[in-house]
């Protein structure tokens, strides 16, 4: 814009070319940045520079003629002297000009109430806001109650101390993008809800908190088409991905090679267990992964994939898992140790020895006296050479109870039987009933 400011100083004939500009973009420096040229003797008031930027955008944007606006690029986080007025103004001018790209970074030291007629932009391709507040200091950003931008394709949000004050708009905010395809959300934004977000071309999602906090946020994502999957920093959202395919699963794990918390749910198995080769070809390794926390349900596959993960994982000390449905279920059907032991050698074609060294802790909720169960069992105490401690907890129903301690009973009998190289490990059970 200075180009053809300047320009216009100088020549008659580009007067009047710039109030037709279809890509506008200010950028507001102080005297001290490295960037800024010696300032003029006239500008040595800084609120008096600040106000000639404010001045400058309302008259370009008052003045440009009916040409649309492809895009506005707004640089000016330094500039005390911009109100939420003037950029709730400016907004609303683009945005009557079918604005396309939309950037605005701001310091911002209020409640920033994103106005509706941005969130109702029939134009707009690429958004991306960043809001400071400076002070730390937790400011909300307030949603309208409609949204519609069919044709957003990349939003980029970076919060610093801003986050969406309303759960149900937020759901509604992020389920009315159905085109978009790259997602960022750095620093604040989301805190204290449970979100579903549905992008079915979204191929780039990216996540960065830098501050060690929880935020009690649980997101789940519908992303078939997803490619690039990115969290940076501490993480108080849990992120749930939905229906992911084989080779973007363990892309995904890839990512999270540097994890020392792993949670995975059976979304993951269901991916990862039908594709036995696609597991050998891979090298994964979990070198700080310390906990593993496991929701699924045992069957042939998901054993496969649990053990896999274990045998990628050298220096896994704890194991948490909630049992879910079975693929079969062989419910209280107790064989021979021997049967078990025979069975439970080698799993989906993977080699066990070298697995668990580290492992000191299990813990097996809801579990239900199955053989899958005693195979799953009967591997971990066999290769688990500092095992210390087995917590195993089933659940019945108040009428099955007594009869499910008793079958419980004959479970615990029969994995004692198995061969332990641990010999200070020890094994409870408990059956309680489901309220």
């Amino acid at each position: 814009m200075k180009y053809v400011v300047k320009t216009c100083v100088l020549s008659k004939r580009w007067r009047y070319i710039w109030n037709s500009l279809p890509k506008l973009r200010f950028v507001f420096y102080k005297e001290t940045d490295e960037e800024e040229e010696e300032p003029d003797e006239e500008d040595i008031d800084s609120d008096l520079v600040q106000m000639r930027f404010v001045n400058l955008l309302n008259k370009v944007l008052s003045l440009h003629d009916n040409s649309d606006i492809h895009t506005f690029y707004l640089d000016a986080y330094r500039n005390g002297e911009i109100t939420l007025s003037d950029m709730y103004r400016w907004i609303a001018t683009v945005v009557s000009h079918n604005v396309q790209e939309l950037s605005i970074d701001k310091g911002i030291d209020k409640d920033f109430e994103i106005p509706a007629c941005l969130c109702t932009c029939k134009s707009l391709t690429k958004l991306e806001l960043r809001l400071e507040n400076g002070l730390d200091l937790d400011r909300k950003v307030i949603l309208p109650s409609a949204v519609s931008l069919p044709r957003l394709k990349s939003l980029r949000l970076n919060f610093g101390g801003f986050w969406f004050d309303d759960e149900k708009l937020t759901n509604k905010f992020f389920s009315s993008l159905p085109t978009l395809e790259s997602l960022v959300i750095r620093h604040g934004g989301l805190n204290n809800m449970n979100l579903n977000m549905s992008f079915p071309n979204l191929t780039y999602f990216e996540f960065y908190h830098p501050v060690d906090q929880s935020n009690n946020v649980e997101v789940k994502l519908y992303v078939p088409s997803l490619t690039s999957f990115i969290l940076k920093g501490y993480m108080p959202a849990i992120f749930s991905l939905e229906d992911l395919s084989s080779s973007l699963t363990l892309r995904f794990l890839r990512g999270l090679h540097y994890a020392h918390v792993l949670k995975l749910n059976s979304s993951f198995f269901e991916a990862l267990g039908g594709s036995p080769d696609i597991l050998k070809s891979q090298k994964l390794q979990f070198h700080y992964l310390k906990l593993l926390k496991l929701s699924v349900g045992l069957s042939r596959d998901s054993m496969r994939t649990i053990f896999y993960m274990l045998k990628i994982s050298p220096h896994i000390e704890s194991l948490y898992m909630r049992l879910g449905p079975e693929d079969s279920l062989d419910i209280s059907v107790h064989p021979s140790c021997d049967e078990v032991k025979l069975n439970s050698e080698n799993i989906g074609g993977l080699d066990l020895p070298d697995m668990a060294y580290h492992l000191k802790f299990v813990e097996i909720k809801y579990l239900k006296g199955s053989v899958n169960e005693l195979k799953l069992l009967a591997v971990l105490l066999k290769h688990a050479m500092v095992l210390e401690k087995v917590v195993l907890c089933g659940l019945s129903t108040k009428e099955e109870l007594k009869q499910k301690e008793k079958e419980m009973a004959k479970f615990y009998e029969l994995l004692l039987t198995f061969p332990k190289p641990s010999t200070n490990v020890m094994i409870s059970y408990s059956v309680s009933a489901d309220t």
